[in-house]
């Protein structure tokens, strides 16, 4: 069973670090996943600001074990650091959704979250300095986007054709390819492929102990 990850003074473990290979590819990896970024943060202060213990953050996981893990728990969640973002994978579980934890997650910086649940609907939600600036599902158009200031997507979502250039929904696209190509372009978000697909990674459980 892998241990408890435990602070070396006051510094928390970064996990994986690079530059990862942008974010399109895990709709091929896993078929559910919510996906939390957050800018600048190390890894203990995202769980710490999602409710959880930094404390309680355990030795890398492969997906599997997390699975396994999740069948004891309920609610799991991978985690690493790639080009300046830390992130919390989670399977099948979607904690990163919440808006207050959101709020306290973005606080100071900034923070992206991804949901596929398998089918639709599918969510993107963008976080600043504590407050949700944007949150839809694609196949909206700009007027019914949601969030503080949602006009701050508007460019990004025309930029990669999820909306048309009078900001209605375009037509007939891969909504889930394309808000995952707008992280990558606008935020440049990525993942280190080798270690969340085949690897391992620090995991935590939001459920209690």
């Amino acid at each position: 069973m892998p241990l408890a990850w435990a602070p070396h003074g006051n510094s928390w473990p970064t996990g994986v670090l690079g530059t990862g290979g942008g974010v399109q590819w895990i709709t091929t990896a896993f078929d559910t996943y919510c996906l939390t970024f957050a800018r600048g943060l190390e890894i203990g202060e995202l769980v710490r600001r999602m409710g959880d213990d930094p404390g309680a953050i355990r030795e890398g996981l492969s997906a599997d074990e997390a699975m396994d893990w999740s069948y004891e728990k309920g609610l799991v969640a991978r985690l690493g650091s790639c080009g300046g973002w830390a992130f919390a994978l989670e399977h099948w579980s979607a904690e990163g959704m919440e808006r207050g934890a959101l709020r306290d997650v973005s606080r100071g910086t900034e923070a992206v979250v991804y949901l596929d649940g398998g089918a639709p609907p599918r969510w993107f939600l963008y976080a600043e300095d504590g407050r949700v600036l944007g949150d839809f599902e694609p196949g909206w158009g700009a007027p019914q986007l949601g969030g503080d200031d949602p006009g701050r997507l508007v460019p990004a979502m025309r930029e990669v054709g999820l909306l048309l250039t009078d900001g209605t929904a375009a037509p007939d696209v891969d909504a889930e390819t394309k808000i995952l190509d707008m992280g990558e372009r606008h935020f440049g978000l990525g993942l280190p492929r080798e270690a969340v697909e085949h690897g391992t990674l620090a995991a935590v459980s939001f459920a209690p102990f």
